[in-house]
């Protein structure tokens, strides 16, 4: 299985929700995690390195997938092994778009989509939305509000809101904004941080789970 957490903006909190997500499923699932860093930054790999000062064991490894590459899983036998796996495969890409993620979008199961209510995340992630339909890609589309402020009313949520679940599912629960979610690392979640996260990611998991008919 392929999961992919991707936008077409960075600073939305997809990398703090690849962590969490990973750290949360670690948590919940007997299946075996394996995260890709496939992000310019490696932000989620330098994490993961930096954590090994940490007491607390490794909940997963991390991989790079190269820059040197021009394009990635040309030959796609790498890609159907990792679709096909029973194990959880995450991908953390960047916040651009680049003709180099394309069979990885094509071939993800789902595509984790972090976006927030700002007239410029809204107009990257409809620009992303297109970019998947041109790519053909049928993978199953997620978008998760990040950053969320619920006592901040937002202008647009509504229309917004519309808009994406004519694309794929709108997860019903947000990641509310916590200063604690920008502390995360790679070994755990505290108990503040998977109460941010839970409910959201609860949501997430029993879909792929009808979806596949599975349990993670």
């Amino acid at each position: 299985m392929i999961i992919t957490f991707a936008t077409q903006k960075g600073g939305t909190g997809k990398t703090t929700l690849a962590i969490a997500f990973a750290n949360y499923i670690s948590t919940i699932s007997e299946r075996k995690i394996n995260v890709f860093d496939f992000d310019y930054q490696k932000s989620f790999y330098y994490k993961w390195k930096d954590d090994e000062l940490s007491e607390n064991p490794k909940l997963y490894e991390v991989e790079i997938i190269g820059d040197e590459e021009q394009q990635p899983f040309s030959d796609f036998e790498t890609l159907i092994n990792l679709k096909d796996s029973d194990e959880i495969n995450l991908f953390d890409l960047a916040g651009t778009l680049d003709a180099k993620y394309s069979d990885l979008l094509i071939y993800s199961d789902f595509i984790v989509i972090p976006f927030e209510y700002s007239d410029v995340s809204v107009k990257s992630t409809l620009v992303f939305i297109n970019m998947l339909g041109l790519l053909e890609s049928e993978a199953e589309r997620v978008f998760i509000r990040s950053k969320y402020d619920k006592g901040y009313k937002y202008l647009n949520q509504e229309e917004m809101d519309i808009e994406l679940k004519k694309f794929g599912l709108l997860l019903e629960n947000p990641v509310f904004k916590k200063n604690c979610l920008q502390k995360i690392d790679t070994r755990k979640l505290t108990y503040e941080q998977k109460y941010g996260v839970r409910k959201s990611f609860d949501e997430l998991i029993e879909y792929i789970n009808q979806t596949f008919k599975i349990t993670l």
